[in-house]
C-alpha cells in the first residue's frame, strides 16, 4: 500500500522570487523551496504542495492573491494545458531578463563571475518555422504537443508560436493521420517551412510500411496543400513519398537542399542573429573549421570571410553541403565529433573554430581545443549548462571569454540560445 505524503494537499501562501531554468516560478517558504508552473516574479499565490523533487517541491497555483508586475494575459487558448509555452503569461521584458539570468547563473556556477553577458536578443513570437507535432490515434485522432511533464498529447486547434503556414496545417494533418494505415497509436510529424514550401517527415511508433492507399493519400495531400515534400520514416531512414519540388534553404548565398529531418534553426530571424553575431566577430579569420555544421547554416556565410571546412556526423547533411558547395571555398567531412574530436594536430591548419553542438554540448571537442593553438573560437549553444561547462574547459586552457549573447529563439518557452566569443593570444 502506498503511503500518502502528508504535505501533498497542504496549502501555503508564497511570493515568487524568480523564474527557474525549467520555466517554473521559484518561491521559498517554511523551510521549503517550491517550483510553481505558470507563476510570475512578484506573484503572491496560494499554492497546493505537490510531489518532492531533488531540492524542493512542485506546487500548483490555487489562487493568485496579488499578481506580479510582469504577469500578463496569455494569448493562446491552450495555455496551461499544452506544454509548449510555459512563459506566455510573462511580459517580453520579463522573459528576456529571465533568459539572460539563466546564462548568468550557469556561467557563475562554472566560476565566470564577471563575464560580459549582453541583454537578450528578442525574436518576435509566431516565427517558429520548425515544430514536431505529436499524434495519438484512438477513436479519433488528436494532434498537438505534450503536456508539461507528461506523455499526454494536448489536442490543439491553434498555435500563435508557429508560422501561419504551419498553423494552417494543424486541422488537415489531424484528419490525415486518422486515415493512414501505417500509423499506429502514436506518431510524430516534423513540420518545416523551407524557402519554397512545407516539408513533412512522418514517424510512426510501429515499424510499418506504407500501403499503396497510404502513398496515394499522401501524394494527394501534398498536391492539395502545395507541399514541397512528404517523407516517411518507420525504420530510422527517411523515404521521400511525395516530392513535388526539392525543399531549399538559403545559407549565405548558397542554396542547400536539406535531407528529410535535417537540423535547422527554429526561426529565420534567430538564424540571422546567430550568423550576424558570428560573422561580425571573425573578420580577421584566415581558415575556419565549422564543427557540428548541420547543413551549412554557418558554413556558407563564414566562407565569405575565409575558406571553411565543415565537420558533421550526419552523412546526408554532409552530402547536402557538398552539393551546394560549387563556387564556394567550402569543403566538408563526415565525422562524429563526440566520439572522435579533432585533435590539436588536426586543428593546426585552422586559426578559427566555430562549434554548434546538440544540447549535450561539446565536452570532448572542447578539451582538444583547449590544448590547441586556435586563436578564435565561437561557441553556439541551446543549453546554458553545457555551454558553461565547455567554456570552463576552454578558459582553463588559456582562452578568454569576451562576451556571451543570449538569443531568444524560443519565445514563451524557457529555452534560450547563446553565442559566446573566445580569443587566445597567439602561442
Amino acid at each position: 500500500m502506498n503511503k500518502t505524503d502528508p504535505n501533498k494537499s497542504k496549502f501555503s501562501e508564497v511570493t515568487i522570487a524568480n523564474i527557474g531554468i525549467q520555466g517554473d516560478g521559484i518561491a521559498n517558504g517554511a523551510g521549503e523551496r517550491y517550483y510553481v508552473p505558470y507563476a510570475a516574479p512578484g506573484d503572491r499565490l496560494i499554492i497546493t504542495q505537490g510531489e518532492q523533487r531533488k531540492d524542493g517541491r512542485f506546487a500548483k497555483i490555487e489562487n493568485v492573491v496579488t499578481p506580479g508586475p510582469d504577469r500578463i494575459d496569455p494569448v493562446c487558448a491552450h495555455f496551461g494545458t499544452c506544454g509548449g509555452c510555459s512563459l506566455q503569461h510573462l511580459s517580453n521584458d520579463a522573459i528576456a531578463a529571465a533568459k539572460r539570468g539563466f546564462i548568468v547563473t550557469a556561467m557563475g556556477r562554472r566560476g565566470f563571475e564577471s563575464i560580459d553577458v549582453a541583454n537578450t536578443f528578442v525574436i518576435d513570437a509566431g516565427e517558429r518555422r520548425r515544430v514536431r507535432l505529436s499524434v495519438h490515434k484512438g477513436r479519433a485522432s488528436i494532434i498537438g504537443f505534450k503536456a508539461a511533464r507528461s506523455r499526454h498529447v494536448v489536442d490543439i486547434r491553434e498555435c500563435p508560436a508557429i508560422r501561419p503556414a504551419i498553423a494552417a496545417l494543424i486541422d488537415p494533418l489531424r484528419a490525415l493521420s486518422g486515415t493512414l494505415d501505417a500509423i499506429g497509436r502514436k506518431a510524430s510529424i516534423l513540420v518545416t517551412e523551407t524557402d519554397n514550401g512545407i516539408d513533412l517527415l512522418l514517424r510512426s511508433d510501429v515499424f510499418a510500411d506504407l500501403t499503396l492507399t497510404d502513398r496515394e493519400t499522401l501524394a494527394q495531400f501534398a498536391d492539395h496543400h502545395d507541399l514541397a515534400r512528404i517523407a516517411w520514416d518507420a525504420r530510422g531512414g527517411a523515404e521521400p513519398v511525395a516530392e513535388r519540388r526539392q525543399p531549399r534553404l538559403s545559407f549565405g548565398d548558397a542554396a542547400v537542399r536539406p535531407p528529410p529531418g535535417a537540423f535547422l534553426q527554429p526561426s529565420a530571424a534567430g538564424e540571422k542573429a546567430i550568423v550576424r553575431t558570428v560573422v561580425s566577430t571573425l573578420s580577421d579569420a584566415k581558415r575556419i573549421a565549422d564543427l557540428y555544421a548541420g547543413c551549412g547554416t554557418l558554413t556558407f556565410p563564414l566562407s565569405r570571410l575565409a575558406p571553411t571546412h565543415a565537420f558533421e556526423g550526419d552523412a546526408e547533411m554532409i552530402a547536402a553541403i557538398r552539393r551546394a558547395a560549387a563556387g564556394h571555398p567550402v569543403t566538408a567531412t563526415e565525422r562524429d565529433l563526440a566520439r572522435m574530436p579533432l585533435t590539436p594536430r588536426e586543428l593546426e591548419t585552422f586559426d578559427t573554430v566555430v562549434f554548434d553542438p546538440p544540447r549535450s554540448g561539446a565536452k570532448a571537442q572542447a578539451a582538444q581545443l583547449a590544448a590547441s593553438k586556435v586563436v578564435n573560437i565561437v561557441a553556439v549553444s541551446c543549453n546554458p549548462a553545457t555551454l558553461a561547462r565547455d567554456l570552463r574547459i576552454l578558459a582553463d586552457g588559456g582562452y578568454t571569454v569576451e562576451s556571451v549573447l543570449p538569443i531568444d529563439q524560443f519565445p514563451w518557452s524557457p529555452h534560450v540560445e547563446a553565442v559566446a566569443i573566445l580569443r587566445r593570444q597567439p602561442l
